[in-house]
């Protein structure tokens, strides 16, 4: 049987040890959370691995410090993701009209729009521009629920398809 003597340096010692790896461990902690939070000096952050993560805006960089892609929302609350290119021109654009109606939106180098793909209150629809931003074709339903689809030249001229006599 052991004194009480024994039994106070036992639990000294242990208290120590146990005091020691409280102390290396929130060493350890506190420098994951600095390397984390500061990244590396070439302005890499470190990889975190996570099942969720929330944010109002996400922001990508290519390697040359460009923004190229955005995440975030539009004037009317709905998601919104835009792809730029190298040059700063938006590519495609994800999104919706302020009543919630999903788009498509892709552009040429110049930054002028080529293709839409939305809907209205009607149906889908579908909006085509040549090079230099002139509206050359458009597909959609029209306010009976019929297809209409109109193709037009660079001055405007053209047709429309609509069913019916």
């Amino acid at each position: 049987m052991q004194t009480i003597e024994e039994r106070l340096d036992q639990l000294e010692k242990r208290n120590r040890r146990l005091t020691a790896a409280l102390a290396v461990l929130t060493v350890a902690i506190c420098a994951v959370v600095t390397m984390a939070a500061t990244g590396d000096k070439d302005g890499h952050f470190a990889t975190v691995w996570a099942d969720t993560v929330v944010a109002r805006h996400i922001y990508v960089k290519n390697d040359a410090g460009k923004l190229i892609v955005t995440l975030g929302a539009n004037d009317g609350g709905h998601g919104l993701v835009v792809t730029e290119s190298a040059q700063g021109k938006d590519l495609v654009e994800l999104g919706s009209t302020v009543n919630g109606i999903g788009t498509v939106t892709t552009y040429a180098p110049n930054g002028k729009e080529l293709v839409t793909l939305g809907a209205s209150d009607n149906g889908g629809l579908v909006y085509v521009w040549n090079k230099t931003g002139e509206g050359i074709a458009e597909m959609r339903a029209d306010d009976y629920g019929n297809g209409y689809i109109g193709s037009w030249d660079r001055k405007g001229k053209g047709r429309t398809l609509q069913p019916g006599p």
